[in-house]
């Protein structure tokens, strides 16, 4: 499948913003990088930022797509579906392909903490990113409330936002020491926590 020079950008700033974070990422390398000329680059984007959002909203949005939505657009087995969807994370950093590494952690929380206090706009980004991580485990925890999968008893918003915090936890844990193992260790209580639902 061929790459368009709008995705090569794309990918080149997401990879640069991951790895060494946006300030320390240089236009010109990533250019470089991407294979692709100055007039290129403004030919799809006006300035870094705006590529920057772009790379945010397409890459983030597309792991948060076939990471958590796409898994959990079923009909039953919610819970059994979220559990599969946390323990899949612990395989990420095996695969070539993608871009989430135990070396640099969560790209999402990465970015987070660099880019959401000092611009409103990379902060707008980021939070529809969170929403929508947010909607689709919301929605699976209702729906397994609805077919009886789990108690009813329970804040389906406030669940979903605590299994997101204690998923970004646990991959911080895992960067800090540079072993997926603590990512294991500390997702395993959060399945056992979302197993007792």
């Amino acid at each position: 499948m061929k790459i368009d020079l709008r995705e090569k950008l794309i990918n080149a700033m997401f990879e640069a913003i991951y790895t060494k974070g946006y300030h320390a990422s240089n236009l010109n390398d990533i250019l470089k990088n991407a294979g692709i000329s100055k007039g290129g680059l403004y030919h799809h984007f006006t300035s870094k930022k705006e590529l920057s959002i772009a790379a945010i909203e397409e890459v983030l949005g597309k792991a948060i797509s076939e990471l958590w939505e796409k898994p959990l657009d079923v009909k039953e087995n919610y819970i059994k579906n979220i559990v599969a969807c946390i323990r899949s994370f612990s395989h990420l950093n095996e695969d070539e392909n993608t871009s989430f590494d135990v070396k640099f952690g969560c790209p999402l929380n990465n970015m987070i903490q660099e880019l959401s206090v000092i611009d409103d706009d990379f902060a707008s980004a980021l939070q529809n990113i969170h929403i929508k991580w947010h909607e689709v485990l919301q929605k699976a925890l209702e729906n397994a409330k609805d077919s009886d999968e789990c108690r009813s008893n329970f804040n389906a918003p406030d669940v979903a936002l605590f299994i997101i915090a204690s998923i970004e936890g646990a991959i911080s844990s895992a960067k800090v020491f540079q072993n997926i193992s603590y990512y294991n260790r500390s997702s395993q209580e959060l399945i056992a926590y979302i197993k007792g639902l």
